[in-house]
């Protein structure tokens, strides 16, 4: 319909009302007086009183300016109560009918177009609209009237409800988010231009006070309906487009890792503008059309507090370089607090960035939300608290990186300050702890390695050493349970300084090397040192225990020792281990004593006596030896002037236990052990020899046909090889020698292997063993090796055992005895550093899934092979691995 066609049908309309006073009540808007069906809770008692007030009902009535009074009506037909309440229906007709709505609403042309605005400049509307809205001046004989602003206001929801969320509903279900998000918009904006028009045609009429209110409260009862009607696909919308905004603007995934742990950040300043620019836009969108309300806040604090966590983790997860504005490895009083890096970085973006987005949008809501400097350092706060969360997970991973992670520890340290949070440490360090180092599959040495990193990131973290007690003491009790821990630790002190930057590196723990030679009077200084002449002194932390005490230092080896029980456990290890070093082929022992005296420093003089004992017996016992061999060249037996025997004489009570295995030596050898006892006890009278065989060495020479072979030996190994050398006896059975020489069977196996490698001896069919004097005949395939030759006829009588040799085995056994070898290593490397043959066949039997299928005998050939092969060597009847 134009508007003139429009115009001249409510001339015509009107014209039809004054002269008949008769309207078709079915077709045109009814005021609440005449009971319409669409608000049948109405009734006529209601249209003098508005006190009960629906939905969005009127405000409190107002007087009209006081020039209305010339519009009252004079005459007594008009001053009765029939003719004003006629006048009040028709005047509510004529209003209702101009502000009415389109009863319905297409998706093509949306809610149509505005009526003509120059409608409103009508003289009866304008009377009209003047007596709806003050009727108790105009009209006080009317008995039924109503509040013009709650009809509009009640008409718009049944409007709502009736045609727009169906159209909502239709963006909904859109496939791409945004235009679910523009789409909903441009509907909801399309009605308020509609509901907005009607009521501002009757705020015309009323004073600038009043139509504000009226306004503000229509707009406040608005955008509760359509902020409650918003949907879960309305709501992943905004929550998308609001988000890419939202990330841009703070940098959220602008920033990448170059190299290693560096970062670099990507900032587009002509895209942020854009994205602050197009955030701006739909904020004051999402405002006037009501989807600004409470859920529209909780969803921007969501993503708010996601950003922050998320931006957090992107840029300093695994930054833990050191800070410049602290000196690497400078130690600050405990009371300065200065911001490493990474924190300023933080605070920075927090205030600049984030605080910034939070002011721009809530200062776009009308909703009353004012953002205080107090929130912003409160945001700070929970930013460093979530950094020291990050750093808290990250925790083993710095201790392991140390010291290439000193700037983590840093942050940590400004960070965590409250019992809480150190608690928390405390707790997710332990858990860590369990379930990465704690276990099996991690050797002791690398155990050992981590407890030393922790002891110096933990003493940067903390000095008063509260922290490492609460997070050490289950790796404490866990070392006690690895009995090679003590040997890992004194073999690591004894380590050479040559071998820290060495592959040594790999099976020694040679940074207590650095750390034993470093400042080595600090330890007896600092026990020295009182509390009141600390400048620095700081009272205990209020998490700290009953038991506290200070100790300012580090003190890596002293923790260690510590962790390990008693310092007697610790130097009865040390006096085993510097016992082998001192009876082995080493000819100085100038890092041992060095050791020592360092030792002396920590643990006093006397606990350390019997070590002293033993190197003067090493140094002894060089000039001893010498004088009796002097002796001897005076002797006149033969035997003695031809001497190439020497010994070490050690004192038995200072000397830990060897042990010893007897067996039958040379009787050349024999003889010259006699007489050399016989000089001994003429220089010591009150002294006795007890010869240690099997600890000694001995230099072997032998001629073969086509090659000559000089080794230097253990002592049994010689009198094994030179059972051999005896006239016609090139060829013996294990069991013959074994009855001859009187040697533990162990010994006499790794023996048998040592000179199997060697290609001297060769092993037959009939266990028996001969000499190889040519290489030649090393070469061919023995008996046994023939009888095991593939026959296609011949019958599989089951597994290879050890006693076969390995050229006959085929790819499936010889994996599977690589397979049992992994498992020996592991046992003696994890559980214990030396087992006997029936503890390990007892704890393979028990690790094998599938079985363990050899018997003893074949496990002993077996660990005999390895022996040979320089892989195990076996003391006191116990079997170990070879440190190399």
């Amino acid at each position: 319909m134009t508007a003139d066609t429009d115009t001249k049908w409510n001339a015509r309309r009107r014209h039809a009302i004054q002269s008949v006073f008769q309207t078709n009540a079915s077709s045109q808007p009814s005021p609440y007086s005449t009971s319409s069906l669409r608000f049948p809770g109405q009734n006529q008692s209601q249209s003098q009183s508005s006190q009960s007030q629906n939905f969005g009902g009127p405000l409190t009535q107002t007087p009209q300016k006081a020039t209305d009074s010339q519009f009252l009506l004079t005459s007594p037909e008009e001053k009765s109560h029939a003719h004003q309440q006629t006048r009040f229906d028709r005047s509510w007709h004529v209003v209702t009918s101009r502000i009415a709505l389109p009863p319905s609403v297409t998706a093509e042309d949306s809610f149509g177009a505005l009526p003509n605005s120059q409608d409103a400049d009508d003289g009866a509307f304008r009377d009209a609209l003047r007596d709806v809205l003050n009727p108790a001046v105009r009209l006080p004989m009317a008995s039924r009237t109503d509040d013009i602003l709650a009809w509009h206001t009640q008409q718009v929801r049944l409007h709502f409800v009736s045609h727009v969320l169906p159209l909502l509903s239709i963006c909904d279900g859109y496939s791409d988010q945004t235009q679910v998000l523009l789409g909903s918009i441009r509907t909801l904006e399309a009605a308020n231009r509609q509901y907005l028009y009607g009521l501002s045609l009757i705020l015309r009429a009323m004073e600038e006070e009043p139509a504000e209110l009226a306004l503000m409260k229509f707009q406040r009862d608005l955008h509760a309906i359509v902020g409650n009607s918003m949907s879960n696909a309305m709501i992943n919308a905004l929550r998308s487009t609001l988000g890419q905004l939202m990330k841009t603007l703070l940098g959220v995934g602008a920033v990448s890792q170059a190299s290693g742990r560096a970062r670099e950040v990507t900032i587009d300043p002509d895209k942020v503008d854009a994205a602050r620019k197009e955030l701006h836009q739909l904020v004051e969108s999402l405002c006037s059309v009501g989807f600004a309300g409470e859920k529209f806040q909780i969803l921007f604090a969501e993503l708010l507090d996601g950003m922050m966590i998320a931006y957090i983790r992107e840029s300093f997860a695994g930054v833990w370089g050191p800070n410049d504005d602290i000196k690497t490895g400078a130690r600050l009083p405990t009371r300065i607090r200065i911001q490493p890096k990474c924190i300023k970085e933080l605070l920075d973006w927090v205030e600049n960035r984030y605080a910034r987005l939070a002011v721009e949008v809530t200062s776009r809501l009308g909703s009353g939300i004012q953002i205080n400097w107090s929130d912003v350092e409160k945001w700070k706060e929970i930013a460093i608290g979530r950094l020291a969360a990050l750093r808290i997970d990250e925790l083993f991973d710095i201790v392991i990186s140390w010291p290439s992670s000193e700037g983590g520890i840093d942050d940590l340290r400004y960070a965590i300050t409250t019992p809480q949070r150190r608690l928390q440490l405390t707790n997710a360090f332990s858990s860590t702890l369990q379930k990465r180092l704690l276990h099996a599959g991690r050797s002791t040495l690398d155990i050992l390695r981590t407890y030393i990193a922790m002891i110096r990131t933990f003493h940067k973290l903390d000095h008063s050493r509260v922290l490492l007690d609460r997070v050490a003491y289950s790796l404490q009790l866990y070392l006690c349970t690895r009995e090679d821990a003590v040997r890992i630790i004194v073999t690591g002190l004894l380590a050479s300084p040559e071998e820290v930057n060495s592959e040594a590196r790999n099976t020694k723990l040679v940074e207590l090397v650095e750390l034993l030679l470093q400042d080595s009077d600090r330890y007896r200084t600092e026990r020295q040192t009182e509390e009141w002449d600390d400048l620095d002194w700081t009272p205990a932390p209020v998490d700290a225990g009953s038991n506290y005490r200070r100790q300012k230092s580090e003190d890596v080896i002293g923790t260690l020792i510590g962790a390990l029980g008693s310092p007697e456990v610790f130097i009865k290890e040390f006096q085993s281990i510097i016992g082998e070093r001192l009876l082995s082929e080493q000819t100085g022992f100038k890092q041992e004593v060095g050791v020592l005296d360092l030792l002396k420093k920590r643990f006093g003089e006397s606990s350390l006596q019997a070590c002293d004992v033993m190197i003067k017996d090493i140094q002894d016992s060089a000039r001893l030896d010498g004088v009796i061999h002097r002796g001897a060249v005076n002797h006149p037996d033969k035997v003695a002037r031809d001497w190439t025997i020497h010994a070490r004489i050690l004192s038995r009570l200072y000397w830990p236990e060897v042990g010893e295995e007897r067996f039958v030596l040379p009787s050349s050898v024999a003889e010259m052990q006699k007489m050399y006892e016989t000089i001994f006890e003429r220089l010591k009278p009150s002294r006795k020899i007890k010869w240690l065989n099997h600890l000694g060495q001995a230099t072997v020479e032998l001629e073969l046909e086509d090659r000559s072979i000089s080794e230097r030996v253990h002592t049994y190994e010689a009198a094994v090889i030179n059972a051999f050398s005896e006239e016609n006896s090139s060829s013996w059975t294990f069991d013959d020698l074994w009855m001859k020489l009187e040697m533990d069977e162990d010994l006499l196996t790794a023996a048998l292997s040592f000179w199997e490698k060697k290609q001297v001896l060769r092993r037959l069919p009939d266990n028996t063993y001969v000499v190889i004097e040519r290489l030649s005949d090393a070469e061919q395939p023995s008996s046994l090796q023939a009888a095991q030759t593939p026959n296609p006829g011949a019958v599989d009588v089951g597994p290879a055992t050890p006693r076969k040799p390995k050229s006959g085995m085929s790819e499936k056994e010889k994996e599977k005895r690589q397979v049992y070898w992994q498992f020996i290593v592991g046992m003696l490397t994890n559980s214990s550093p030396a087992m006997p043959l029936g503890q390990i066949s007892m704890m393979m039997k028990m690790l094998i899934a599938d079985g363990f299928p050899w018997s003893n005998e074949e496990l002993q050939e077996f660990l005999g092979e390895k022996i040979a092969d320089g892989e195990l060597e076996i003391v006191g009847g116990k079997y170990k691995l070879i440190k190399k």
